[in-house]
Order: structure tokens, then sequence, then C-alpha cells
């Protein structure tokens, strides 16, 4: 014979209600409905969902064929970089990791270096 100890809800729980009050920045706001005349309305062109991705396509940089994508090894910072380059302007147009992280890798790189005293040192052993 066994003995179960189980509690059992009697009739259905209660879910209290939470009234949060309302901010005063909301109860004082001005009103933000405009008359037709007033309101904004989308364009015809704007409900065409390809034009909006044509017109970024035209627009975006990575698209025009002088661009050179480089990987490059920054031995400093101990770092592979990946590079796109304009051709024509020869500047940077993106560059991943960007070069102040390049930089504070590098940094903290050679204070580790400088900090950890090198097994090849001589030593002044007398047996």
């Amino acid at each position: 014979m066994s003995f179960d100890v189980t509690v059992k809800p009697v009739g259905v729980p209660v879910t209290t209600p939470l009234i949060r009050p309302e901010p005063d920045a909301a109860r004082t706001a001005v009103e933000t409905q405009l008359p037709a005349p007033q309101s904004v309305t989308a364009s015809g062109a704007a409900s065409d969902p390809n034009a909006a991705a044509a017109n970024t396509a035209k627009s975006s940089p990575e698209n025009n064929q002088s661009i050179s994508r480089k990987v490059l090894f920054d031995q400093a910072a101990a770092e592979i970089v990946y590079v796109s380059v304009d051709d024509q302007t020869r500047q940077v147009i993106s560059q991943y990791p960007e070069s102040w992280q390049l930089k504070a890798r590098a940094y903290f790189r050679e204070q580790d270096r400088v900090a950890v005293p090198s097994a090849s040192q001589p030593t002044n052993r007398v047996v």
C-alpha cells in the first residue's frame, strides 16, 4: 500500500490583472494625428518591393567592378586582415578587423612579449 502526497488545486486559478499607471509624458503628449493634406503617403514606386532592391543595388559600392578584395596577414598583430580597395582611388572601402583593432592587438601582443622573459636568455649558474 502506498501513500501519495499530492496537492490538487481546487477551482480555477485566478490571475490578477496588472495595471500600470500611465506615464506623465504619455498624458501630456501632443496628438500625432495629422490632417490629410499634412500627412505623408507612400509613393507608387515604394509599393513595388523590387524597386527598393534595385535602387540599393545601383548605389552599392560593392557592385562596382573597380573594387579589389585582398586577404593580408598583419605580422605585428598576428591577424588575418580582409580589405576591400577601390582600384580607381586606391582608398580602402572596408576592412576587417579595423585598423584600431589591429593596433590594439599589436600593442598587447608586444606587451605580452616584453612581460614574459625569454627562455633563451643566458643565466650564470655555478655547479
